[in-house]
């Protein structure tokens, strides 16, 4: 684990996050084999047979452990970047600042202390981070009890108390509405929670905590109404009120992009939400309402945040606008929209590792695919199946190994797909009951109807779309058709 986390954290460092590095590595004194290592995970090369860069290690330098080197390395990096982090992003400058003034305190250092309070209580306060404040106060009442309350009245000692405890209710509070929308989430994905019947009742229950929080006195602050938008556009969605759902999501964007200040540097939190929105909005079928929020990230790729983060925003508008393209059966804009990104220096680079990478190069088989390129729909699938033991948990990996499947039953290959098939149902049976996509595709596969007559396939085909009725009926059916409608893939082969 540690070997696929140390390379997908050195791959996504920045130019200027090197340079700091090489910069911090070279006041190191001491030996200094770790720089080998991430020399080679940083230089790896596909042209050096099966061997990985850690049995290149081990082989290169066999008196060195490459366990030690590599948990080095990790550490040394991730101290470099959180310090790069604290210059940049308040939330790290405001953890930083309360480190600093409980040393001081150890250190019998008082008025260094309360200056590095006052900052992390300044930073805190524009952030609304009610759990930095309430630390800083909590801090300052115990170097003050702990030196007899030096020049303070006992109204002034109740003042700061009562500060601290409003803090904590409004921390109170925000705990309890991400612990509601949180359990929401849970039950409506896990489909134990549904409009009708029993169930109804805790629905209710749900809504009417969700509706008391936010007329508490926090309703005004950000994180409050944010959440407060997300319960219900989740709320929504889950009840197919879609019209309701996605004027939610437009006042959620227009929310968060009215209060900027309080963004992450760089906003991972929006982009994250333009995600959730987006993921949301194909899952439903909603492909041109997809195009706004899709612009969103492309705008965010182009302000001057770190690599990293630029990359990852246009590598998520890249992935939505191939989605959008192939949801509304548009496969020829799809294509040349593929050649664009190709021939264009400015595209997103390679994120390897992460699960955005492996959706665009899902996407990008899925268009060689309807645009029957098997040869090249295979190219793209490939690389994704190496790297199996990382993504088989995520929904975009079933739905590549899937997709697999029906590239070699469009190019003839029964043979393969019997040892495929058994594969798959081996690999992911593990992780719980199949859904009723795949076993309709397998179904299919096994009665091939490209070799049946016309009568046959017109009885199958009645069957098929009853079926097809009840899957779309069943929310844990989205995981894999909001990818593709891999049920309407086999009505089609009956026809």
């Amino acid at each position: 684990m540690l070997t696929f986390e140390l390379e997908k954290l050195i791959l996504s460092l920045s130019a200027a996050e090197k340079k700091h590095f090489q910069l911090h590595c070279a006041r190191l004194n001491g030996p200094k084999d770790y720089l080998l290592l991430y020399e080679l995970v940083l230089n790896k090369s596909p042209n050096v047979g099966d061997r990985s860069w850690e049995q290149q290690f081990r082989e290169n330098y066999p008196s060195k452990s490459f366990e030690n080197t590599a948990s080095y390395l990790y550490k040394v990096l991730t101290d470099t970047l959180v310090q790069i982090r604290i210059e940049q992003d308040t939330w790290y400058a405001q953890y930083h600042y309360l480190m600093k003034a409980r040393l001081c305190f150890e250190r019998s250092m008082p008025n260094r202390a309360h200056k590095a309070l006052k900052k992390a209580v300044k930073l805190a306060a524009e952030s609304q981070n009610h759990a930095v404040a309430y630390q800083a106060s909590r801090m300052e009442l115990t170097a003050l009890a702990d030196v007899g309350f030096p020049g303070v009245s006992e109204q002034q000692l109740v003042d700061k108390q009562m500060k601290a405890k409003h803090t904590l209710q409004s921390l109170r509070q925000l705990h309890e509405h991400y612990s509601l929308y949180e359990l929401l989430s849970y039950r409506l994905t896990r489909g134990s929670l549904t409009v009708s019947g029993k169930s109804d009742k805790k629905i209710n229950d749900l809504i009417l905590s969700e509706l008391s929080l936010t007329t508490r006195g926090s309703q005004h602050e950000f994180e409050p109404q944010k959440l407060h938008l997300l319960f219900q556009s989740f709320f929504f969605i889950h009840t197919g009120e879609y019209s309701s759902a996605l004027r939610i999501f437009n006042e959620l964007n227009k929310l968060i992009e009215s209060n900027e200040s309080m963004w992450d540097y760089p906003p991972y939190d929006y982009l994250s939400a333009l995600d959730g929105i987006l993921d949301s909005l194909r899952s439903i079928g909603y492909y041109k309402e997809m195009a706004l929020f899709i612009e969103k990230a492309w705008s965010l790729s182009k302000r001057p945040y770190p690599d990293h983060f630029s990359n990852f925003a246009m590598l998520t508008a890249q992935v939505y606008q191939l989605n959008m393209l192939l949801g509304s059966a548009n496969v020829q804009e799809a294509l040349l929209l593929l050649n664009r990104y190709h021939d264009d220096p400015q595209s997103a680079s390679a994120i390897e590792g992460h699960e955005k990478q492996l959706e665009y190069n899902y996407f990008e088989g899925l268009t060689y695919f309807l645009a029957q390129q098997w040869t090249k729909a295979n190219r793209c699938i490939n690389r994704l199946l190496t790297a199996e033991k990382q993504h088989m948990r995520l929904p975009a990996f079933r739905a590549t190994r899937l997709l697999h499947i029906l590239i070699g039953y469009e190019l003839d290959d029964l043979s393969y797909l019997d040892y495929e098939i058994r594969s798959y149902k081996r690999a992911f049976s593990k992780f719980g009951k199949a859904y009723k996509t795949e076993k309709l595709v397998f179904d299919t596969i096994a009665a091939d109807p490209k070799r049946r007559g016309n009568a046959w396939k017109e009885t199958a085909r009645k069957k098929i779309s009853e079926k097809l009725l009840d899957i779309q009926a069943e929310k844990q059916e989205n995981q894999l058709r909001k990818y593709f409608d891999f049920g309407q893939w086999a009505l089609d082969k009956h026809r």
